[in-house]
């Protein structure tokens, strides 16, 4: 197998890039199209990280279950036009991505040696927290639209790729301010983002570091 349990989270990473970088084309296409292309982008990262995972393990079965759930919801959300389903099928892949990160967390800091799927891991970690503030922003926004200012006009119901942006700007502070948080819980969001961001990248290193430093002794 191209992927095994010695590098599952190449498949992670991989998913997580292709969602990333598929956020830029829903601005030049059909509010419907863009809907079919987000489904099948996160439908995509949670299939490719099935790939290398055991399948007796209660983490497969949950996967193949927001899958099938993912589909069935994709499925609904185009025949009836429902902008809510989309945000509903969204708003599930919260828990693939929470229990990604509890899983790559648990290997990449509690195991005693360092290897190039545990640096994927800690790589895949942060990208997680990128994406799940997006999702938090995206909800936010379809529950109170004045939330945020500096949106842009060219798609009043869809704005996940645009949040997708202001999350890893936030995630990594760099605050260009083009997009604003304007209610409290926004702000809130945004502040915390920013300072678990930072946190993690102090933890991250912190833990490298220092199982490199153990490893060199023994």
């Amino acid at each position: 197998m191209i992927l095994s349990k010695k590098n599952n989270f190449i498949g992670l990473l991989v998913g997580q890039l292709i969602l990333i970088f598929t956020m830029p084309i829903l601005h030049y296409i059909s509010e419907g199209a863009g809907k079919l292309i987000l489904h099948s982008a996160i439908i995509g990262m949670i299939l490719l990280t099935i790939i290398g995972n055991r399948k007796d393990s209660t983490w497969y079965k949950l996967i193949i279950t927001l899958t099938v759930l993912e589909v069935v919801i994709l499925v609904l959300a185009l025949f009836l036009d429902a902008f809510a389903l989309t945000y509903i099928a969204i708003s599930l892949s919260l828990f693939f991505l929470f229990a990604s990160v509890f899983v790559a967390f648990k290997s990449v800091f509690f195991s005693t040696e360092i290897t190039l799927n545990q640096l994927v891991g800690a790589s895949c970690i942060y990208l997680l927290l990128g994406i799940i503030w997006a999702i938090l922003y995206s909800n936010l926004f379809f529950i109170s639209p004045n939330s945020f200012s500096g949106l842009s006009d060219i798609s009043t119901k869809l704005h996940f790729p645009e949040f997708m942006y202001y999350s890893y700007v936030t995630l990594t502070t760099l605050g260009f301010g083009d997009i604003t948080p304007i209610s409290p819980v926004a702000k809130t969001l945004s502040f915390m983002q920013a300072i678990v961001g930072q946190l993690y990248l102090t933890i991250m290193v912190a833990g490298l570091v220092g199982k490199a430093i153990n490893s060199s002794k023994n």
